[in-house]
């Protein structure tokens, strides 16, 4: 009979693992409390799953961590993230950049604040970038246990002077988060400038087609790793060895992509600025974003994302005719870092706070004159 090879882990889908008596169960038993990075034996999918074990070592070798944890979707992640933190009436306050995505603003309020009764304080920008002496007064003021950031914000693109705040966090001994997503592994590695936690929604542009939902946590630290596995065990929300298998799959081209999606992302955001039907374009690759050098120091030339965010003159109106202009070549999907460009609306989707006339734009791996004649077309 012949044997089939594969240099893949392959799915495993069952929920529980076979031992052959109790010495050996009460050997893996002991193994998994004591939260090994990779698992030699397995005892039940919620605890951890070979495949999903495999695919997290590729995606720490990618975020250059120590380990890396997946779980069932980006709110999952940072849910965990945030969650190993809380102590009670120990927790103390928490501060998060108010620039964030609102999926991650709606959790704030709902289930930190409403629901467990946690302290939050925000720092806001200031004319659409995060001063660092605004901050270090902030955090000597209000002394917060924890800070959550995003390495670029959503949707205003904002990055901040990340690795000066990050070493004032530390040297003051604050827990800090950083949500990646938008800055992935390919831009900038949080753990290099000492974060504790970094998260992704895996979602986006480590998958990369819009056909997983994933949630990614990765860190050095070995007794947050142990609080991390304890939390996803006891909350089920690892991710299905299904999703694992083909998310390894799909990482396997994920810096090929975002190369590309940078590199088109800076092109449209320069095409977009010339424009007389744009009024503002927010592209962190652009000297006229107020947090370029912020950007150009973080990410050192290798590029500034894929996403642009601008505003049309022609105010809601304008952005109506537009979508529908280019609908069948850009969708209107409320994801982003897909292979194929996406947009859409943040003021229906996240909110008054965003103007009427802005788009938020993904942008895919399409060749260049193919978006540029589009956009042109489109625009006038």
């Amino acid at each position: 009979m012949l044997r089939a090879a594969t240099h893949r882990t392959p799915i495993y889908r069952d929920s529980g693992f076979l031992f052959h008596d109790i010495t050996e169960a009460e050997l893996t038993f002991r193994q998994e409390r004591q939260h090994p990075v990779s698992a030699e034996s397995f005892v039940y999918t919620r605890y951890g799953n070979p495949t999903v074990c495999a695919a997290e070592q590729q995606l720490a070798q990618l975020e250059g961590s120590r380990w890396a944890a997946l779980t069932s979707s980006g709110m999952s992640a940072i849910d965990t993230a945030l969650s190993i933190f809380q102590k009670g009436e120990k927790t103390g306050t928490w501060l998060f950049f108010s620039e964030l995505y609102g999926g991650t603003n709606a959790y704030i309020e709902n289930i930190l604040k409403a629901t467990r009764g946690i302290s939050i304080d925000y720092f806001n920008p200031s004319e659409d970038s995060y001063d660092f002496q605004e901050f270090c007064e902030k955090l000597d003021t209000i002394k917060p246990s924890l800070i959550f950031m995003e390495s670029v914000s959503n949707p205003l693109l904002i990055v901040p002077d990340a690795q000066k705040m990050l070493c004032a966090a530390r040297e003051r001994g604050i827990k800090t988060i950083v949500d990646n997503t938008f800055g992935t592994p390919f831009l900038w590695q949080p753990l290099e400038d000492n974060a504790d936690i970094v998260v992704h929604s895996a979602t986006k542009y480590i998958s990369g087609h819009g056909n997983i939902t994933a949630g990614l946590l990765c860190g050095n630290n070995d007794t947050i790793h142990d609080a991390v596995l304890d939390y996803r065990k006891f909350t089920g929300c690892i991710l299905s060895p299904d999703d694992a298998y083909r998310l390894q799959t799909q990482a396997c081209t994920f810096k090929l992509r975002f190369a590309k999606q940078c590199d088109n992302a800076y092109k449209i955001a320069k095409l977009l600025s010339q424009s007389k039907s744009v009024s503002r374009v927010l592209y962190p690759g652009l000297e006229s974003h107020k947090t370029f050098n912020n950007a150009n120091a973080l990410f050192k030339g290798k590029g500034f994302g894929g996403m642009v965010t601008f505003e049309l003159t022609g105010g809601r109106a304008m952005c109506d005719a537009f979508v529908t202009q280019v609908h069948d070549h850009i969708r209107y999907i409320p994801t982003l870092g897909d292979i194929n460009s996406i947009l859409l609306h943040p003021h229906t989707v996240f909110g008054a706070k965003y103007p009427e006339s802005m788009i938020r734009l993904s942008v895919g791996c399409e060749d260049y004159p193919y978006l540029q004649q589009l956009l042109e077309s489109s625009l006038g």
